[in-house]
């Protein structure tokens, strides 16, 4: 395999070529290398043990991504070493005061370190569950263990007194885990305080990602106006009516363009918004109906909403599609001339020729109000759409290029209709 573009193996005349072509530097062609090495961890390591100046690029590239904490443990200072058999027991150490020579090794790797997942660590053949990231933490109070991580994924159970340095500035995106915390009160403080620590450490992360929720945290939350942050995803299972609710206003100081929810209702409805929500957003991802996705966006408080994405399957109900018409509604209504993409990941089954007549105005609507980006795939039961169908969906009618399917489930041969560019099939 060769890792030298194919352009820079010939020797093109001057004559034949607009613009000169540039020779790779060896720190680029090295790149190249790397990047076609990406899943072979034992060839990396090989290159990097081949000669000095491969070195240094190749152990960059071998711990830039760690999927848990476990090998540095062999970097750690020997005086953590609790007994003969290389045991650590992180939750008995009270040490921290070695001098900064004895932690060479260590800092020498952590600072290649790019992307951590440190959620959980089993250490044979005791089985040993440690939080590595939160003792380390205490060891070492207020320094940057990992000064260039750029991602990191932990469990919020296991992170230290919130009075410490948690997290690298260098900091772009966080995910937190929130298993298995069953106390609610103690959730209710902890998620405050690992929010309010993150923006003290990382003022630049620009995406959030909770993985479970804390069931209920506390009742009024110190709005966070992260510099930088673009993406929030919420994926809380199971979901406390208050707690979105509480997540929209503590995180709608920041400027959030992205909002992946992965739900399955919106808090009471009694709970009306006391401060605007996500006054910035562009772009929103919903898991959920779309009585769930018209609830969310009737809230929204953003003017500038572009896109909607729904990922999940639909309620199994009758009433789904006049679901579905209300909410195209609502966007062309709410968003007109700003709205352009709505996405439906997913097949709409229709089981009434009325509804579907309507749905398709609604949709008329919509493309009339700006969309120009439009994902479906309608599923009929029955063999022959109407006339007044028919006429509806008029190729000629539709000037600029729709992407949707009508397919029959029933007919025999089975037939199907798509506007512009088909997305399926």
């Amino acid at each position: 395999m060769s890792y030298v573009p194919r352009k820079l193996t010939s020797r093109p005349n001057s004559s034949s070529c607009g613009t000169p072509i540039r020779a790779l530097l060896i720190a680029e062609v090295l790149e190249m290398i790397l990047d076609e090495l990406v899943n072979e961890k034992r060839s990396i390591c090989h290159l990097a043990f081949t000669c000095k100046a491969i070195a240094e690029p190749s152990l960059d590239r071998l711990w830039g991504l760690n999927d848990s904490l476990e090998p540095f443990i062999a970097l750690l200072p020997k005086e953590l070493v609790l007994d003969e058999d290389s045991v650590f027991r992180f939750d008995q150490l009270t040490i921290s005061n070695l001098p900064a020579e004895k932690w060479a090794t260590f800092d020498d790797y952590a600072r290649r370190v790019r992307r951590l997942y440190a959620k959980t660590v089993t250490m044979n053949p005791h089985r040993i569950y440690s939080s590595i990231y939160k003792q380390l933490v205490h060891i070492r109070p207020n320094v940057e263990l990992f000064p260039n991580l750029t991602t990191l994924a932990i469990h919020a159970k296991r992170l230290p007194n919130p009075h410490l340095r948690l997290f690298p500035s260098s900091l772009r995106s966080v995910t937190f885990s929130w298993a298995n915390i069953k106390a609610p009160e103690i959730e209710a403080v902890l998620w405050s305080s690992v929010m309010n620590r993150l923006f003290l450490d990382a003022p630049l992360v620009e995406h959030i990602h909770f993985e479970g929720s804390p069931k209920e945290p506390l009742h009024s939350l110190t709005p966070l106006p992260f510099q930088q942050l673009q993406r929030i995803t919420i994926k809380p299972s199971p979901l406390d009516p208050n707690v979105l609710h509480k997540y929209s206003h503590a995180l709608s100081a920041s400027a959030v363009r992205e909002l992946d929810l992965r739900f399955v209702r919106w808090p009471d409805p009694r709970l009306q918004p006391v401060s605007p929500v996500f006054p910035s957003l562009r772009k929103l991802i919903i898991d959920g109906s779309p009585s769930h996705a018209i609830e969310f966006v009737r809230l929204l408080s953003s003017p500038v909403l572009q896109e909607l994405a729904i990922a999940s399957q639909c309620e199994r109900s009758g009433d789904a599609m006049s679901q579905y018409t209300q909410l195209l509604m609502l966007l062309a209504d709410k968003y007109r001339g700003v709205f352009r993409a709505l996405k439906i990941q997913h097949p709409l089954l229709c089981h009434d020729q009325a509804d579907l007549e309507s749905f398709l105005r609604a949709v008329r609507t919509l493309t009339d109000a700006g969309v120009v980006t439009l994902q479906l795939n309608l599923i009929v039961g029955w063999q022959e759409l109407t006339r007044e169908v028919q006429d509806m969906i008029e190729p000629s009618k539709w000037t600029v290029p729709r992407r949707f399917r009508i397919t029959s489930r029933r007919a025999t041969p089975s037939w199907s209709w798509t506007a512009g560019n088909p997305l399926f099939g």
